[in-house]
């Protein structure tokens, strides 16, 4: 007879259990995402035993199950690698990707690195002993069951392996903890792209800012309610093209006082993007051109969740880094993307932080980008200014988008030993997350800590005690860019 549950008057007691082990690894990666896929290959190119766990149906992530189909950040090692493999099978346009081509070519990836992967296996609880993580505990269709691993990486986005392990954790901004805002994606067909990137409101309002304003007054009051700009337009290559046929993919839907870890509220917010998505493809249908014939395709299966739970490392990536450029001599990456908080209560994007200089207290961006913000402090855009407060003509400010160094430190949580972390779960404040929490970027720090693990294995030590010039030396014999080409990174470059 099946063991029963007792029931208590404050919740319900589980019955003791032995779970059966589903396999012991060198290398555990938890997550498929873009992080877990640069993690997982890499660790099984150096020699590890590997497999990576992943609660969806496929691999990529919001870059695949979530359409975000515009892989922003430096290309370098795998990410290079994934690149050319799109690029010959017509699945890469500019810096627009094709969804489905990358599912299936990810796939492949993982398996020629030798990966073991579970998809549609989740994990819910750590394995620990003696301050160390030896394991996870995973729950499919098959039960519940648990896999052992020499080391694990955290992919997860969420720091759910982490968070089970018993390390410390950062989520929401400082000031009222809450997350950044949530999108749901879709795809249009039946778009005439040449007529509307030819058109006067690509030309004059690219973000849609006036259009959206102006038809607020009208009968697209919620639209603007939803958001006062369009974040991003992209083309999905391998469609017809020039043929009035185009099909893209489009970031506008925002859900606002967000829960990312609430089952409730993950479900509002997929029913409410649904329904956002809905109005938004007519409102568009209705009223920018080259869309006059277009039709929903479809919305993503996973929702683009841009922040929940952040482990405390090592280091804490600061907004002031990204303000200032920061370099370390421990980097193991690098990003251009700005500081980029989606309103959690309200409409608009932030790209500055608040922060005091000389006494004052100043709201600095990244560079001249920054004042593409469409929510602004207290005293508007005028107030925006550089890193040492200068405002208006007199901000000296990069008119592009200078890198900033992500430390290795900032994948090392902080007591428990043989975990990393990567992806949008660094060690981070809640602005600098904002801006080193692109695909790319993702993917370049899951390389470095999937192949940190493997030297922590070669050497028998902690990863937190990698010597960093042997990483930084293997990341460069892989193709990756630590900016060695640029500066002196001590020990690796120069004198």
């Amino acid at each position: 007879m099946k063991n029963t549950h007792e029931i208590v008057n404050d919740g319900v007691v589980e019955p003791k259990r032995t779970l059966p082990v589903d396999g012991s690894y060198d290398v555990i990666v938890v997550g498929g995402g873009m992080a877990g896929i640069g993690a997982g290959i890499a660790a099984a190119r150096s020699g590890c035993k590997t497999i990576i766990l992943e609660r969806e149906s496929a691999l990529g992530g919001l870059a695949t199950l979530g359409l975000v189909n515009i892989p922003l950040d430096f290309v370098c090692g795998i990410g290079q690698e994934m690149f050319d493999k799109l690029e010959a099978i017509n699945g890469l346009w500019h810096r627009n990707s094709d969804p489905e081509k990358h599912k299936l070519l990810l796939d492949r990836m993982v398996k020629q690195a030798g990966c073991d992967l579970l998809l549609v296996t989740h994990v819910v609880d750590s394995i620990v002993r003696n301050n160390a993580i030896c394991g996870v505990v995973v729950e499919s269709k098959g039960g519940r069951k648990a896999l052992l691993g020499k080391r694990v990486i955290d992919c997860s986005g969420d720091a759910d392996a982490a968070f089970f392990a018993g390390c410390e954790c950062m989520q929401g901004r400082l000031s009222d903890g809450k997350n950044q805002a949530c999108s749901l994606e879709f795809r249009l067909g039946g778009v005439d792209w040449d007529a509307y990137m030819n058109s006067s409101l690509k030309a004059t309002d690219f973000a849609w800012i006036r259009l959206i304003e102006e038809k607020a007054s009208q009968d697209w009051k919620q639209v603007a309610e939803i958001e006062n700009h369009k974040n991003w337009i992209t083309h999905v290559p391998g469609r017809p093209e020039h043929s009035r046929m185009d099909e893209i993919s489009i970031c506008f839907a925002h859900s606002r006082n967000c829960k990312p870890l609430d089952n409730k509220d993950l479900t509002r917010m997929y029913l409410e993007g649904r329904e956002q998505a809905n109005l938004l493809w007519q409102f568009i249908k209705s009223n920018v051109p080259g869309f006059e014939q277009c039709w929903m395709i479809d919305t993503a299966p996973l929702l683009g969740v841009r922040e929940s739970r952040r482990v405390t490392g090592e280091y804490v990536v600061k907004g002031w880094d990204i303000v200032t450029h920061a370099r370390f001599d421990d980097v193991i990456t690098m990003s251009t993307h700005g500081i980029d908080v989606h309103n959690p209560d309200g409409q608009g994007n932030q790209k500055w932080i608040k922060a005091e200089i000389n006494g004052k207290t100043c709201y600095p961006v990244v560079s001249m980008t920054g004042f593409g913000s469409s929510t602004f402090p207290p005293g508007g855009r005028d107030a925006l200014c550089d890193a040492q407060g200068r405002t208006g003509k007199e901000a000296v400010l990069d008119p592009g988008a200078p890198s900033y160094d992500i430390p290795y430190r900032s994948l090392v949580p902080l007591k428990v030993d043989n975990l990393l972390v990567a992806g949008r779960c660094l060690s981070a404040e809640f602005e600098a997350q904002a801006g080193c929490r692109l695909v790319m970027c993702c993917l370049n720090m899951g390389e470095a800590a999937g192949t940190a693990a493997g030297l922590s294995l070669k050497h028998n030590i902690s990863p937190r005690q990698v010597d960093r010039i042997e990483l930084q030396k293997t990341l460069i014999a892989h193709g990756c860019n630590i900016g060695q080409n640029g500066r002196t990174i001590p020990g690796v470059t120069g004198k």
